[in-house]
């Protein structure tokens, strides 16, 4: 594993006398993503803000970058922080440009490179500075706003990144045209993301590694197959079931359906046609349905081997795979 950027010993958090936090342990590396995932009530957003010292826990430590956050004042702990939350919180006054530009502004940036880099975020999250930067946040979409919001925990290219169900707030639509945009941006890659959602579906599109949690306890930590697949216990079971064909889809691959796509293709298929578009093996499953649903009568093919892949090959040998 990387160094990691995060290291949680022993945490543990009450409020009165009900324990929300109850003695985790556990590490985040260096551009990896870690989503926590549970019940409403379970100490996700109480963990999450332990690490910017938003919530002070009663015992355990927190390091980030191998330095204790008890040993920095909070405010400058912050800053080096990028945090994101569902309701934005742009200040309402203030352009876009100056809502990006806030904390790059506290660590005393260059007014330039800070300009540079709000024009550079605003164009890669689709919201193009010459038509953006001078607008208010109430001229914006729900959307929108949350995008600048992510543009502003990126201004100051802080190591790690906080996200407060940062989606919630947005239609299913948006939610979905939003979140394709964090996860294409590249520079998100190179940093350590904790991120809080209730939503299934978007866990295992966003994450690394899911830390299930229940009662402030953590039921199960590592990659979203594991978690599907592999459950440690019964409460990691019953908490995908109703879920599993839709998780099963976005974790397995065309790859695993190798056997079966190829049992179904024969002599006496007809041939890709020669506008089909190539799509490698690793695609998912779902990603392999979406790109057939777009691509027409042209159809898809498997890079590899040039089988051509219908939308009802594929599904046949997903209902086999799984059977």
């Amino acid at each position: 594993m990387p160094t990691p950027t995060i290291r949680v010993a022993h945490l543990t958090k009450r409020f009165g006398a009900q324990v929300v936090v109850d003695d985790l342990s556990f590490e985040v590396a260096e551009g990896e993503t870690l989503v926590l995932l549970g019940p409403s009530g379970c100490g996700k957003t109480t963990l999450l803000k332990t690490l910017n010292r938003l919530i002070e826990p009663d015992g355990g430590t927190i390091e980030l970058n191998g330095r204790d956050v008890q040993q920095q004042k909070p405010e400058e702990l912050r800053r080096g922080i990028g945090y994101v939350i569902q309701q934005v919180g742009l200040l309402p006054h203030y352009t876009v440009a100056q809502n990006v530009g806030v904390v790059p502004g506290l660590l005393g940036h260059p007014p330039a490179q800070t300009a540079a880099r709000t024009t550079e975020l605003l164009e890669r999250l689709h919201l193009p500075a010459a038509r953006f930067a001078d607008m208010l946040p109430a001229q914006l979409s729900g959307g929108q706003q949350q995008r600048v919001g992510l543009a502003r925990a990126l201004a100051a290219d802080p190591p790690v990144i906080l996200l407060d169900e940062p989606f919630g707030a947005l239609d299913p639509i948006t939610r979905a045209a939003v979140r394709r945009n964090f996860r294409e941006l590249d520079e998100l890659r190179r940093k350590t993301v904790v991120l809080v959602t209730h939503d299934v579906q978007e866990a295992f599109e966003l994450a690394d590694r899911i830390m299930l949690l229940n009662n402030g306890q953590i039921q199960q930590l590592g990659p979203p197959r594991e978690l599907l697949h592999h459950p440690a216990n019964d409460f990691v079971r019953s908490f995908f079931q109703a879920e599993k064909l839709a998780l099963e889809m976005r974790v397995l691959t065309l790859a695993e359906l190798q056997p079966w796509l190829a049992a179904a293709h024969s002599a006496a298929s007809p041939p890709a046609p020669s506008s089909a578009l190539p799509l490698p093996l690793t695609a998912s499953v779902q990603e392999a349905l979406a790109l057939l649903a777009e691509a027409g009568p042209a159809g898809l093919t498997l890079a590899e081997s040039g089988q051509l892949l219908t939308t009802g090959s594929v599904l046949a040998a997903l209902g086999q795979a799984l059977g």
